[in-house]
């Protein structure tokens, strides 16, 4: 087909998404149109063809695309942009209390639960993955970084220790808001004196909890984490 621009840069399956989702609003892709198939896609895009599964499983959560057996991928309906667009979404949250409650509120109930899990299942290489994540942490801040990007990875590390796919993928399918939001929240939080250093020690002992294997301690500690943010931002 040709008309699919190369991706070269990071956040690749958003990436993807942003560019059909404009070439559905201008009218390059209409509604009934089929897409090319995945290996066409990889190629036109310059990605792998895993990127592009993830960016169509995106798309079809966001009913924009459907899948017909034996048939194809297909475009549905114009997007909802603000349910595409990450930035958007924390603009939204920017503006809006109540979405960032919302936003902390699922994570307590989704990262909780996962902490105890990572806590009864974790492995040798999934500690040492939250360790790096915190040794990065201290440093970002030891430099005057916000230390979102480490954040992020310890947060990922432990939804991968829980052995819960699912969960992991929920996390996942949420990676790129959930890390402008890391942003955006360590940005306001750090201008708190002591701060930083608060932070850092929630994810060590949350770190503590799950080496340790108890799934109680890593369950409320992690709650008790989130709570903190949501409390310190929002009263």
């Amino acid at each position: 087909m040709g008309r699919f621009e190369r991706i070269t840069s990071q956040r690749i399956y958003q990436q993807i998404v942003d560019q059909i989702t404009r070439m559905v609003q201008d009218g390059t892709l209409r509604p009934g149109d089929r897409l090319p198939p995945e290996r066409q896609l990889a190629e036109e895009f310059g990605v792998s063809r895993s990127a592009v599964r993830e960016a169509l499983s995106a798309l079809r959560m966001l009913g924009m695309v459907e899948a017909r057996v034996g048939e194809g991928t297909f475009v549905t309906q114009p997007p909802d942009e603000r349910f595409i667009s990450p930035l958007a979404l924390v603009l939204t949250i920017e503006q809006s209390e109540a979405m960032g409650r919302e936003l902390l509120e699922l994570r307590a109930a989704l990262e909780a639960e996962g902490a105890a899990l990572a806590a009864m299942r974790r492995e040798a290489d999934d500690l040492a993955a939250m360790d790096d994540a915190l040794k990065a942490m201290e440093a970002d801040l030891k430099a005057g970084r916000l230390g979102a990007e480490a954040d992020w990875r310890f947060h990922d590390a432990v939804a991968g220790a829980t052995g819960n796919a699912l969960l992991l993928k929920t996390m996942r399918s949420l990676s790129d808001t959930m890390k402008e939001a890391l942003g955006l929240y360590r940005e306001r939080l750090l201008r708190i004196p002591g701060m930083g250093h608060t932070l850092l020690q929630d994810h060590l002992e949350v770190l503590e909890a799950i080496r340790n294997q108890d799934p109680g301690a890593a369950r409320d500690r992690m709650r008790a984490h989130i709570l903190r943010v949501q409390d310190e931002l929002y009263g």
